[in-house]
């Protein structure tokens, strides 16, 4: 089942047996739902800084290389780069097929 933020907190409310919050009272919570607004904030932060392998920390780059040089920045926003996903694209103009770059 999907989630949005509202509804894991939701989640949250029920299984304490609270009220549910909705979209006109959500932004201006207070004392129980604000702490629980913040506890699923916080897992969610937990989760993606502790388990970089979900797919929604997934992203693909595609990186122009140059003739001779050997080494290239990491994207600003990367966490790990995984080596064995490395690929030359395939290029008819250039008579290249896709091949697996080795580390």
């Amino acid at each position: 089942m999907a989630y949005n933020y509202i509804e894991l907190v939701n989640d949250v409310n029920r299984r304490l047996n609270e009220v549910e919050l909705d979209a006109n009272n959500f932004g201006t919570a207070t004392g129980y739902y604000s702490f629980a607004k913040n506890s699923v904030n916080a897992a969610i932060r937990h989760v993606n800084q502790e388990e970089v392998e979900w797919p929604w920390n997934h992203a693909e780059e595609i990186e122009v290389l140059s003739v001779g040089e050997v080494r290239y920045s990491m994207p600003y926003d990367s966490k790990t780069i995984n080596m064995n996903t490395f690929r030359v694209k395939r290029n008819e103009s250039f008579n290249v097929n896709t091949v697996k770059l080795k580390y």
